[in-house]
């Protein structure tokens, strides 16, 4: 396949998810735990539903937003948002897998926000009597199964693009080494991280038993898009692997080619875990 027909297939699937998930946002996406709270006037078990569909609905605008970049060739700028996104999944998981951590992703940021809690430069959280509640979490502690097989090298990959720093410089020269503007950097790289994140989301938040869709129908074709974007990926990504070859042992990019050929890796086995209720028997098939 050509690199045209992998874009167009990355581009594809991007939109196919916007569709579904823009659905799903209006029909499903509730605060279940808030209403609840609201008639008995304690936190509950269902908050973590209201945190799942709080980092559905901005990731999927985030999605929307990236759309637009990649139509620009802004690659770096998606990439920005990718890490966002990539966050948003992070703790919508370890939230489902630890509810003990409700007050710690929903209670503290609440009231950090509205000023009605502090936090000092240790990460400890104090309300207004001085008190301690709690401790800030960080992304990297929320990583959960296989995704802490490539979760430093990709988001440490990610990082730099939302930062003044100067090791991405290269993104922003041309062949002359000259700084510019129009550059269009991993079309297909980009893309596949995208598609990577977000489907990642969507199985973990839309594709569960039980879930309430608008029909029977909706149901299958969710289900169907993640099938459809896994086995993309799946083949996909020994391509990409392929691409950071070095050519010899001497060259300057031979350590960071090796890294990102081991994170693509990681990122392929990562596929095969449930994260909803998709069953993954096709990949063993493949």
């Amino acid at each position: 396949m050509s690199k045209d027909l992998y874009k167009k297939k990355l581009d594809k699937l991007i939109n196919k998810f916007i569709f579904r998930s823009r659905d799903f946002v209006d029909y499903a996406a509730h605060l279940y735990g808030y209403n609840e709270m609201l008639m008995t006037g304690e936190t509950n078990s269902k908050f973590t539903y209201d945190h799942e569909y709080f980092n559905f609905t901005k990731s999927t605008k985030t999605l929307i937003s990236i759309k637009e970049l990649l139509k620009m060739g802004h690659n770096e700028d998606g990439l920005i948002l990718i890490r966002t996104m990539f966050e948003s999944y992070l703790s919508s998981r370890y939230l489902n897998e630890n509810e003990e951590f409700i007050d710690q992703l929903i209670t503290f940021p609440l009231n950090l926000f509205f000023a009605n809690y502090n936090i000092r430069e240790d990460g400890e959280i104090y309300n207004r009597e001085g008190e301690k509640v709690g401790e800030l979490i960080n992304p990297s502690g929320f990583k959960t199964g296989k995704d802490k097989q490539y979760y430093y090298t990709f988001y440490g990959f990610l990082s730099p693009f939302a930062h003044s720093n100067f090791g991405v410089v290269n993104y922003y020269l041309d062949e002359h080494f000259r700084f510019t503007v129009e550059k269009v950097n991993y079309p297909i790289l980009v893309r596949f991280f995208t598609l990577f994140v977000f489907t990642k989301i969507f199985e973990h938040i839309v594709t569960v038993e039980g879930e309430d869709f608008l029909n029977k129908r909706t149901e299958k074709e969710c289900y169907k898009l993640v099938e459809e974007s896994i086995k993309f990926q799946d083949g996909l990504i020994p391509v990409l692997i392929s691409s950071f070859q070095s050519k010899s042992e001497d060259t300057q990019f031979k350590h960071y080619n090796k890294r990102m050929r081991e994170m693509l890796k990681a990122m392929r086995k990562s596929l095969k875990e449930e994260l909803g209720s998709v069953n993954k028997d096709f990949l063993k098939k493949q």
